[in-house]
This record gives structure tokens, C-alpha cells and sequence, in this order.
């Protein structure tokens, strides 16, 4: 199943334009806010690897593909056919408008009679995680990539039985500048020839320093450098490149390189699929329909290239407003790389600068996107007590932590969006306090987590109207499962309300007029995961008792924003919190972060082996028929019950969760007493 896992994942899928099914039902009345294309690369890299390598057009936004920018609608395309200049390192996976894009040392083979002023067409591409090959047409050369952890391989075959690569040390960001334009440059370089086929150097892009390290393997007839661009022949038809990098220095770089080098193409290769077979054979998952599997594993790897750990720690929690609800805990859990190391990163990164940053890549402006979130690391390390990841003997270094970010957290003058993460940290950090015996911190704690008060408007019962919202209005945010559940539905004006104002966010019983466009804006209403601000608003349902409609949204969330192939994705995978989300709910599990429980949902899978931290999960799904959705009973190691929740801890130990699911809904489902 390991080697199945593998081949099912496809790279290519979300990297381009959405191509989700007609809608029908309340799906007519979902709002398509945000661009529609999941803006993912198909480049070869490692589980979390922090070096990719990509064919580059210089398009939006990883430099791969035909796109351009797109903040909301269609993605625009500005090229017909796939095309390339060469091969780029360092990617971003899904995101929208970041501002900085990567895409270092352009690398641009060819044959002899190439023409390099136009460029080339990219054909016969084929990828598999760890793994990418295709044929630069124009250019006369094919090639292949693949990546260690801290390198890059190429190989190429030149047509002409002979060949050129010109290495770019001034390459940075994307070439196209529609839309919103970006300036990015190198700001410094530097290069040596340290043989007759290695060259050592350094760049500083977006204020960091990268070190680099280039052996070439095969006949090289000469070696130079020319404007800042490092030039090889070689003499035969066939040749390979190692690039290492680090951030720390010269000789960790050139060591990089060197291990490469000397493993060769075809081991480095081997490596790179062991990796990707070992982590994504960690979910061992059956579906009633074959299809659904391929778009699972799809999913799944694209969840997990990202953070990035580099040779100091982890790098790449580029959009952590959404990874820290499904990515991170998904990482928490399955990562087949101790998970502990991804959160000692996240402390250290908090010690270093006092906070840790909502938009953390290789970029010296850690205020950058500031105004979407707040205090959000604070539940990422909460979620690490609850999958017993970290431990009381932690908690002194971990409360100093929480500390710094919850005094370097600010609402004021920001959206009310602010208040909520605050408040919902000082809740999670309490759960901790508690846990660890720190009863005087807990007091302290829990008091401040009613903030979440000032954000409402005590008269309608959603959110303040009159404010700033990044990415929806005040209705999108406002069902937002939070610190005080039973209190806000009170507020709201009691739980019938308050299911009537879900039913019309989620357009349940609308009459929706014909659609003049396939993916409309409608304003206020549920986003459906083209973006993800309000992707666990289903989740509100459950303190209706309504597991009933939690159920049906995930279904047709799956059914009708999710496909296969390049236009899979229904909006930016934002380093795989997009596609977190749809592994989650294909288990049946949604992981309410910042807080010690699961929440149970409808699977898609018919049975699934988890190998979590602590055990292994056995996810069993016995349906009254082919198209049942509603849960009507659970089991968890010989355990009946009803409630859809079950306690982190327990589920992370393993053990086998059985989901019963009928063709009706059959009553209320108990409420949760625990928010």
C-alpha cells in the first residue's frame, strides 16, 4: 500500500484553473470570494523539504505554470501552452498575494543551436512526489529533478550530444507584473570557481543570506562566469548537477552539495520516493470509489511540503492564519520526522525574536500580513500538550513562550478577527496552565479569554458590522467556534436562532436564482473553502445538535469544490491548509485546534489505518447504504456512544473508531459542553 500511496499523489494537482462541478443545491448560494486555482507547484522536493526545483516560467505565483496574478476570480492565463525558461529553486506551495516568491538560481540547460531569446516550450512532463522529468523542446535538452533535504539534482540528456547550462545568480521572484506588481531583487551576490566543475558562492534576497555550493558531474569543457551568471559546457550528452544551500554557511552548503554529488542522480531519486512512501503510507486509507483515493493522496502530499525545515529549524509557515487550523495538526500527528522538532523550532523562533511571525519565510520583514491574525503559534503549542508531544518538563519554557506572544499579540485598530484569535489563544494557553499545575496563570488566563465579548454586536448577534474583515464581511467570520459556545449562542438569541442564521449562511432552504456565472460572488455567505476564513464554520452546527448538517456540508464541500488534476483545487492551497482540510474530513475527524478534542464528522473513506504519534488509528465505516452520510452511532474501542467529539489524547494513542452512518438523520445529536 506504501508504493500505492505514492502512486496515487499526483503533484500536479491544483496547479491550475478550478474546475469544480456545476453546483446544485445550497451550493448555488456559496460565495467564490477568491481566486479560483489552488496556485500548488509540481516540483521535486521531500517532505517538508526546504529545497524544490520547478521548471519557471515566471509566472504567478510559485514561477511554475501559465497563470497570472489572480486575487479573486478565474485566473487569468498569459501563456497558451506550458513553457519554461529552466529550472528554479525554492517554492512557495498555494499561496496567494505574499508579496516575495523565491525562485533562486535559474538554471538553463540547452543544446548548442538553442535559441535562449525566447522562451522554450516545456513538453512530456511527467512528476511523482520527490520526482519531476520533462523536455524543454526548444531548448533541445531533457531533464529530470529531484531533491535532498538541503539539495537539488538535475539531469539532463542534450540533444545535440553536447550542451550548455547557464546557472543565474540574479534570478529572484516572478517575471510576469500583472495586477498587483512586485520588485523583487537580489540585493547581493557573489560567486568562485573552486574547480575545474564547482563553484562556491552566496546570495541576499528579501534581507537573508543564502549559501550556495554547484557541482557539475560529467565531461566539462569550461567553466565561467560572466554578469553574474555561472556558464558550463560539457562535451557530452548526458551530465548532472548538484546544488547545495544553507543558511548558516559556506561549508554546510558545499557539504550539501557534496553528499549529492556523490550519492548521484538515480540514489537521491530512490531516496526522495522511500521519504515520500514512508509519510504518506502513514495513512493507509480504502475508498468505495477508486477516484476518491487519487484525490486524497493528492491532497495529502500537498499537505506536507510545507513548513519547510531548513539546516537551522523550520521556515515556510507563509500563511499560518490558515495552516494553524488543518495543516499543523495534521503535521502534529502523521509527520513520520519527529513533529517535536517542528514545535522546538516554533519556541526557538519565539525566543530569537519575541514572537513568532504570522508570515515566516526567508524574509527579513516579520511584520509582514500582520494585520490577518494573532497570537496563532499559541495554539499550534497547545495542540503539542494534547498530542502528549510535549510534556510538563516542557511547560516552563513553553509558558515563557506563550508569554511573549500573547504580549506581542495586539487587536487594536485591527479587525475584530483579532479579538477572536486572542481570545481563542488565552483559552488554549489556560487548558495548558491547568494541565501543568499553574493554577494562579490559569485564573489570569481565563479571565482575559472573554474578549471574545467585544467583538459582537449584542443586537444582531454577528460579528461588529462597522469594521475592517480581511477576506469576507462580518457574516463569514461570525460562526467561528470559539472559547464560549453556549454563551455565544445565547448572545445570538438561543440555539433555534442561531441554527436559522447557519442555515442562511450555508443558503439550506433557499430558493438561489439561476447562475449567470458557474462560481458567483455572493457576499456574506460561505466561502466553501475557495477560501479558507470560514472553513470550520460547519463545525457550529454540532452546538445545535446538528450533526445532521455537519455531515451534509462535509459531503457536498467533497462532492462539489473538489476534483482531480491540475484544476482539483476550489482556491489557494495556502501551504496545505486547503487540502489538510479534505484529509480530515475523508477520516471523519476535524481537529478543532487550540483546543483538547476531535470532532467527529461524515468519512468518506470505508476504512482507513492512521499511524499516529503514539499508536495506530483503525477507521472503520459501516453505512446503511452506498450514499450514507449521517451518523447515527460511534464506537471507539468497544465504546458505544453518541456525542461527535472524542478527547485528542485518546484518538492519538490509536486504537479503532467505528462510524455508523445512515441514509436519514435520526434526531439531535448531544451538544458540547466543553466550549
Amino acid at each position: 500500500m506504501l508504493t500505492t500511496a505514492c502512486s496515487l499523489a499526483d503533484p500536479f494537482w491544483g496547479n491550475g484553473a478550478t474546475q469544480s462541478l456545476q453546483p446544485e443545491g445550497p451550493v448555488r448560494g456559496w460565495n467564490w470570494l477568491k481566486a479560483q486555482t489552488g496556485n500548488t507547484h509540481p516540483g521535486a522536493q521531500l517532505p517538508f523539504g526546504w529545497v524544490s526545483a520547478c521548471p519557471y516560467s515566471g509566472a504567478y505565483p510559485t514561477g511554475y505554470g501559465k497563470n497570472g496574478c489572480s486575487g479573486n476570480g478565474p485566473a487569468p492565463q498569459v501563456f497558451d501552452r506550458k513553457a519554461a525558461w529552466g529550472v528554479t529553486h525554492f517554492h512557495m506551495s498555494g499561496t496567494g498575494y505574499v508579496g516575495h516568491f523565491y525562485n533562486y538560481l535559474l538554471c538553463t540547460p540547452s543544446s548548442p543551436s538553442a535559441n535562449l531569446g525566447h522562451i522554450s516550450d516545456l513538453v512530456s512532463e511527467t512528476a511523482r512526489p520527490g520526482y519531476y522529468a520533462a523536455t524543454l523542446l526548444d531548448y533541445g535538452v531533457d531533464f529530470e529533478l529531484t531533491a535532498t533535504p538541503f539539495a537539488a539534482m538535475h539531469r539532463y540528456h542534450f540533444h545535440e550530444g553536447r550542451g550548455h547550462l547557464a546557472i543565474d545568480l540574479n534570478a529572484i521572484g516572478l517575471r510576469l507584473t500583472m495586477g498587483k506588481r512586485y520588485h523583487e531583487q537580489i540585493e547581493w551576490n557573489t560567486a568562485a570557481c573552486d574547480g575545474p566543475n564547482r563553484w562556491q558562492g552566496a546570495l541576499i534576497a528579501n534581507g537573508v543570506q543564502l549559501w550556495f555550493s554547484i557541482l557539475a558531474k560529467g565531461v566539462v569543457s569550461k567553466s565561467a562566469m560572466y554578469n553574474c551568471v555561472i556558464e558550463f559546457d560539457f562535451a557530452t550528452a548526458d551530465a548532472e548537477l548538484a546544488i547545495g544551500f544553507s543558511l548558516i554557511g559556506a561549508e554546510k552548503a558545499k557539504n550539501n552539495a557534496q553528499y549529492a554529488y556523490d550519492k548521484g542522480f538515480n540514489n537521491i531519486h530512490i531516496q526522495a520516493e522511500e521519504a515520500w512512501s514512508c509519510q504518506l503510507g502513514r495513512i493507509r486509507a480504502e475508498f468505495p470509489e477508486t477516484a476518491l483515493g487519487s484525490r486524497f493522496y493528492s491532497c495529502l502530499y500537498h499537505s506536507l511540503v510545507k513548513p519547510a525545515r531548513h539546516d537551522g529549524g523550520y521556515i515556510d509557515f507563509v500563511t499560518m492564519w490558515d495552516m494553524y487550523r488543518t495543516q499543523l495538526p495534521l503535521v502534529l500527528s502523521i509527520a513520520s520526522e519527529p513533529p517535536r522538532s517542528v514545535l522546538e523550532s516554533m519556541l526557538a523562533t519565539i525566543e530569537r525574536f519575541g514572537f513568532f511571525p504570522v508570515l515566516y519565510s526567508m524574509n527579513e520583514n516579520l511584520d509582514h500580513e500582520s494585520n490577518q491574525a494573532s497570537a496563532l503559534a499559541v495554539y499550534t503549542l497547545c495542540d503539542g500538550f494534547a498530542r502528549g508531544i510535549l510534556a510538563i518538563a516542557d511547560y516552563p519554557r513553553v509558558k515563557r513562550a506563550l508569554m511573549a506572544e500573547l504580549k506581542h499579540a495586539d487587536f487594536h485598530g485591527k479587525s475584530p478577527t483579532h479579538i477572536l484569535d486572542i481570545s481563542g489563544a488565552y483559552h488554549a494557553a489556560s487548558i495548558v496552565a491547568q494541565l501543568c499545575g499553574d493554577d494562579e496563570y490559569v485564573q489570569v488566563l481565563q479571565q482575559k479569554s472573554g474578549l471574545w465579548r467585544q467583538a459582537y454586536d449584542l443586537k444582531t448577534g454577528y460579528l461588529v458590522k462597522d469594521a475592517v474583515y480581511y477576506e469576507g464581511n462580518h457574516r463569514n467570520y461570525s460562526f467561528r467556534a470559539h472559547v464560549a459556545m453556549r454563551e455565544r449562542i445565547e448572545l445570538a438569541g438561543g440555539v433555534r436562532r442561531f441554527a436559522s442564521m447557519l442555515d442562511d449562511f450555508f443558503a439550506f432552504g433557499q430558493d438561489c436564482p439561476p447562475l449567470s456565472e458557474p462560481r458567483p460572488t455572493r457576499e456574506g455567505y460561505f466561502e466553501a473553502l475557495n477560501n479558507e476564513s470560514d472553513m470550520e464554520a460547519p463545525a457550529a452546527y454540532l452546538w445545535c445538535g446538528r450533526v445532521d448538517r455537519f455531515a451534509e456540508l462535509n459531503h457536498l464541500i467533497r462532492r462539489f469544490q473538489f476534483t482531480d488534476g491540475e484544476g482539483g483545487a476550489p482556491g489557494n492551497v495556502d501551504s496545505g491548509a486547503l487540502s489538510s482540510w479534505y484529509v480530515w474530513s475523508c477520516l471523519g475527524l476535524y481537529p478543532l485546534t487550540g483546543t483538547p478534542y476531535y470532532l467527529l464528522g461524515s468519512p468518506a473513506v470505508s476504512y482507513a489505518d492512521i499511524i499516529l504519534n503514539q499508536g495506530t488509528l483503525h477507521i472503520h465505516v459501516t453505512r446503511e447504504s452506498p450514499t450514507a452520510i449521517y451518523p447515527t452511532e460511534y464506537r471507539f474501542n468497544g465504546r458505544s456512544f453518541h456525542e461527535p467529539w472524542l478527547p485528542v489524547a485518546e484518538v492519538e494513542r490509536g486504537g479503532s473508531l467505528e462510524f455508523r452512518l445512515a441514509d436519514q438523520p435520526r434526531g439531535k445529536s448531544p451538544i458540547p459542553t466543553w466550549l
